[in-house]
């Protein structure tokens, strides 16, 4: 019997810098077997800021609306492909990933889908227009500084909050009918990964973790004011535990993330780069005060509910 030897299909949620998704696809050059087909999802109303970014790379622009995004570019590949993978603009792709995530889904047949985390993250600073410069691509590391090597990286495994991570979800497009993919806007990527995997989890055996073949750009310096972000991000992860209380019957309902430990994570991140951070100090101290914000309204609505039941006894 032949070796199963899928078929593969990429989508690029593109939201923000076209030269962060521009960055994303031409990675894809350095894969050794390029993908069957490529889709650049983005926000209706946004298509005509990534339509050079998609003609220049050769792949099928998306245009819908924001919630629907990850649905939409996955019905554009739903026909052609046997397995889906999912990238927000910005993780840079080094060749070993496609090898890695094709071995495993060829290895374990039980296996529907998993996400890999992006914890090493490249700093860039951007000057006008210009494209952005793509890291090395598997490059050795012998010659870089330890810190840069094991410390940066291992710190963010362990301390940093998934939800700003870089993620990279994928899936057998078989098992994937029926299963809501929706998207959350700006920095909520890897939470709609995290959403979809737990409802993958049901028809087969999932997995999520770190790679090391893939790097997160970020541009800097972050001047801008975090608070709408950090407010949003903070209320969508309530959204979340709200929902998987009110779905849960007796035992609580399973999950990729613990959102208790996530949400601590990001307060206690972004409160250390207000104080210590060497860059993006003013970006971090407003972002905590978002999601502080949306902590405080989030506790006023739960007194606030928890008093109108006892008011009805």
């Amino acid at each position: 019997m032949a070796p199963f030897d899928p078929t593969i299909g990429l989508i690029v949620v593109g939201r923000g810098d076209p030269r962060l998704a521009g960055a994303t696809l031409a990675s894809l050059r350095h894969w050794r077997s390029p993908p069957n087909r490529v889709v650049l999802a983005v926000p209706k109303g946004r298509e005509h800021a990534f339509a050079a970014i998609a003609a220049s790379a050769a792949v099928t622009l998306v245009a819908t609306a924001e919630a629907d995004v990850l649905a939409a570019g996955l019905a554009a590949l739903a026909d052609h492909v046997e397995l889906v993978v999912a990238a927000p603009e910005g993780v840079v792709f080094e060749p070993g990933w496609l090898d890695a995530m094709r071995d495993r889904a060829m290895l374990f047949e039980d296996l529907v889908g998993g996400i890999d985390l992006v914890h090493r993250a490249v700093k860039i600073t951007p000057e006008g227009d210009a494209p952005l410069a793509e890291p090395a691509h598997d490059a050795p590391m012998h010659d870089a500084p330890i810190a840069e090597r094991w410390l940066l990286p291992t710190l963010r495994r362990v301390v940093r909050a998934r939800s700003l991570m870089g993620a990279l979800l994928w899936a057998r497009v078989a098992v994937l009918p029926q299963i809501r993919l929706a998207t959350a806007g700006e920095g909520g990527d890897a939470i709609a990964f995290v959403l979809a995997l737990d409802q993958l989890a049901r028809r087969g055996r999932t997995e999520m973790g770190f790679t090391r073949h893939a790097r997160h750009l970020r541009l800097l310096p972050e001047r801008r004011t975090g608070f709408d972000a950090g407010y949003g991000l903070y209320r969508r992860l309530e959204q979340v535990a709200e929902a998987r209380r009110a779905a849960a019957v007796g035992a609580p309902t399973a999950s990729h993330l613990d959102l208790r430990v996530e949400r601590l994570r990001l307060l206690a991140e972004q409160a250390v780069r207000a104080l210590i951070g060497r860059a993006g100090k003013h970006n971090a101290a407003t972002f905590l005060k978002g999601a502080l914000a949306a902590r405080r309204d989030g506790l006023a609505v739960r007194r606030t509910v928890l008093r109108d039941l006892r008011e009805l006894r």
